[in-house]
């Protein structure tokens, strides 16, 4: 037995027929093993053409070993060759439809990740709006998917294609931005992972300085002089010349400075602030920040306030 298993593997080599379970290669395999995605190529070559992004965690079907350490595959229509090293088996059946990844829609703040495919089943998760989910199979009305480390159902209703619907706005926000298509705030998070801490809640409405896409969908922004990442879908690019800003304080004046109405010396005043005091919800705009005190919201001339 050892003889003839031998003498086949010798020949598999020399025929270039390497059964695949010399190479971990199975019909169905998933992205894993880099930080955002890997380049479906054209050749299997790593300077040939990018056919398209496969992101982290997406599934890729009719798998075969290829030349040069690469596996030949389909994904989202379109057949070439990933490097193996960045590819790993899964249980999926060879004839399942694999989704790209998706991303959470139409609804009101979250959806539920669930244990069987059943609306009566267990939840294991709620996952938010706007939330990416991996390794995606349609199973009847079903997605079968991963979500914060666990593997569960959510109706394929609540989920659309995440690598069309995020990639572009990901890829194009930098400078100022808006926060849009939210309730009433979005959260801006340590690290591009729905599950990282929330440094801040940005309210519907703000601005934020975008410093261009991450990974997952977000975007790498600042928000009162606070980096953290936010999902591009509630960020839109605008060009107002708004800075959001802490808590400001009045300083480098003798006893008061005067909050205007509109953003001129000689617009009206509506109060005095005094040395020392604290105004909030601040954005700066040219020479200008306009931020509330009191209750009333109005003007300073940004040369006398600092952090408070």
């Amino acid at each position: 037995m050892k003889k003839f298993l031998c003498v086949f593997l010798c020949l598999s080599f020399m025929l270039g027929i390497m059964p695949a379970f010399a190479t971990g290669v199975s019909p169905v395999m998933q992205v894993a093993n880099c930080n955002s995605y890997v380049s479906l190529r054209e050749y299997a070559d790593s300077k040939s053409t990018r056919l398209v992004k496969v992101h982290l965690g997406e599934l890729v079907t009719k798998c075969e070993s290829a030349s040069n350490g690469f596996v030949k595959c389909v994904f989202d229509g379109q057949t070439g060759y990933i490097l193996e090293k960045y590819l790993k088996t899964t249980s999926e059946p060879s004839d399942a439809k694999v989704l790209p990844n998706q991303q959470v829609t139409k609804c009101t703040s979250w959806v539920s990740l669930r244990k069987d495919a059943d609306t009566s089943s267990a939840r294991l998760a709620k996952v938010p709006l706007g939330a990416t989910v991996k390794g995606c199979v349609l199973v009847g009305n079903f997605v079968k998917c991963s979500y914060g480390g666990q593997t569960g159902y959510i109706l394929a209703k609540y989920l659309k294609n995440a690598s069309s619907s995020t990639a572009p706005a990901a890829e194009g926000i930098t400078g100022e931005a808006r926060v849009v298509n939210c309730a009433s705030f979005v959260s801006l998070r340590k690290t591009p992972d729905t599950s990282a801490p929330r440094l801040d809640k940005v309210p519907l409405g703000a601005y934020v300085i975008a410093k261009g896409s991450a990974s997952n969908g977000f975007i790498k922004a600042e928000y009162k002089g606070q980096e953290g990442y936010i999902l591009s879908t509630y960020l839109k690019k605008s060009n107002t010349g708004n800075i959001a800003l802490a808590d400001q304080r009045v300083t480098g004046c003798e006893s008061w400075v005067s909050l205007r109405e509109s953003p001129s010396t000689s617009a009206f005043r509506l109060d005095k602030v005094p040395l020392g005091a604290t105004v909030t919800d601040c954005v700066k705009n040219g020479s200008f920040v306009k931020c509330t005190y009191k209750g009333q919201t109005g003007y300073i001339l940004a040369k006398y306030l600092k952090n408070a």
